[in-house]
């Protein structure tokens, strides 16, 4: 991995330099893949498939605790990074109280391309009562117009598994990108996602990671 130290750093510091000024992100929330229009952009679009843990991870950083509460990717090229826009892949957390410390699994219909983060919130508290939020935009995730952050890529009438994603708390809290080990850890996944969404053709998965050099590992699955 060609890891840059000094842009992790950064990175870290433009989310935690955020923390009980900023608000999280508010972009809507976009709608997982359902049968009905799994069937409709069968031909044109791609499948994506991912993990993102919503729990909240206790003794993150110098923080009581912390959690993961919303993400957004950006297809590119983008022609304004205006933090107004839209993304076109929004999650949130089903709640900022009550959230099990488990990866839930989640399928879209996209159109084919590259994505790249372009947004990050991250809820952190500290003793007693003080919350704030560790967050960011394009404004911070993009330098020269070039996202920093990551990206993704989906080809049309593809499914692919972009990796699973949750906090890193070795600095500050901070987004980090984990992945299933294995071949046969794969095949597990595969068929956790067959059981959730059991309408999906996963006969050709393909894993490719979301690659990044500043919030995961690179890694590739053996053949």
């Amino acid at each position: 991995m060609n890891f840059n130290p000094l842009l992790f750093i950064a990175l870290i510091f433009a989310l935690s330099s955020c923390a009980f000024v900023t608000q999280p992100i508010k972009y809507k929330e976009t709608n997982a893949i359902t049968k009905v229009t799994y069937q409709k952009n069968i031909d044109i679009n791609g499948t994506v498939l991912l993990d993102v843990n919503w729990g909240r991870k206790w003794g993150c950083g110098s923080f009581e605790n912390a959690q993961l509460i919303s993400l957004a990717f950006d297809k590119q090229p983008m022609k304004t990074l205006n933090n107004e826009i839209e993304p076109p892949l929004v999650m949130h957390s089903p709640s900022r109280l009550m959230v099990d410390p488990v990866f839930l699994h989640y399928a879209y219909s996209l159109e084919p391309g590259e994505y790249a983060i372009s947004a990050v919130s991250i809820k952190v508290a500290e003793a007693g009562s003080k919350v704030g939020f560790f967050t960011a935009q394009r404004d911070k995730l993009y330098v020269n117009g070039k996202p920093i952050g990551g990206t993704f890529t989906v080809n049309p009438k593809e499914t692919v598994y972009i990796g699973s994603f949750y906090l890193d708390c070795a600095y500050q809290p901070t987004l980090w990108r984990y992945y299933v080990d294995g071949k046969e850890a794969f095949e597990a996944q595969v068929k956790a996602y067959n059981n959730s969404f059991p309408f999906l053709d996963l006969s050709d998965v393909k894993f490719r990671l979301f690659k990044t050099k500043e919030f995961g590992n690179d890694y590739e699955l053996a053949p």
